[in-house]
C-alpha cells in the first residue's frame, strides 16, 4: 500500500470519526387496507450519507428491518414489493381481521410499534454515527370506504376497529 493511499484512508477515517451524527428519519407510513383485509404499506424515510453507503453495499437493509418489525407486530407474513431510495413498499396478507355481519363489515387492525426498528438499526457497525427516529412524522391508515385515521410523531399506531355499514 503506498503512502498516498494510506494517507487518504486515514483522512477519511478521521473525517468519519469526527463527523456529526447523521440521521435515519421515518418520514411517513401509509397503510391502505383492501376489502379482504390485506394491506399495502408504503414507508418513506430519509437516510444519511453513511446509511446510503451502507444500503448501497447491502450492509444495512432498512426494508428488511421494516419487514421484521411489521411481521413481529402484525403476526402476519410480510412481503417487500418495492424498494427505492428512501422508500419501501410492503404487502401484508390478512393484515386486518375482517368480520362480515348482516349490517356491517368490520375491520380490526393490529397495533404497530416502530420503536423496535431503532434497536435493530443500533445493531449495525455505523450506529454510533447515526441518530435514529423511527417514529413516523405522519402515519395514515386508510380503509376501503375512504375513512382514514392519521397519527403524528408516534412510535405506536394503535389497533383500529372500523365498521362499514352495508
Amino acid at each position: 500500500m503506498n503512502k498516498c493511499t494510506l494517507l487518504i484512508g486515514l483522512v477519511l477515517l478521521a473525517g468519519l470519526l469526527t463527523a456529526p451524527a447523521a440521521a435515519f428519519t421515518m418520514n411517513s407510513v401509509d397503510i391502505t387496507i383492501s376489502p379482504d383485509g390485506d394491506a399495502d404499506i408504503t414507508a418513506h424515510y430519509s437516510l444519511s450519507w453513511i446509511e446510503r453507503v451502507a444500503v448501497f453495499m447491502r450492509i444495512a437493509q432498512p426494508e428488511m428491518e421494516l419487514e421484521k418489525a411489521l411481521e413481529q407486530y402484525s403476526g402476519k407474513d410480510v412481503q417487500v414489493t418495492s424498494v427505492e431510495s428512501g422508500m419501501t413498499t410492503l404487502k401484508v396478507d390478512d393484515f386486518a381481521a375482517v368480520t362480515d355481519t348482516l349490517t356491517a363489515v368490520t375491520y380490526t387492525t393490529p397495533a404497530l410499534d416502530f420503536s423496535g426498528a431503532e434497536a435493530a438499526i443500533k445493531g449495525y457497525w455505523f450506529s454510533r454515527f447515526v441518530t435514529v427516529d423511527a417514529s413516523p412524522e405522519i402515519a395514515v391508515v386508510r380503509f376501503p370506504d375512504g375513512y382514514q385515521e392519521t397519527f403524528a410523531n408516534t412510535y405506536v399506531i394503535p389497533g383500529i376497529t372500523h365498521a362499514i355499514p352495508k
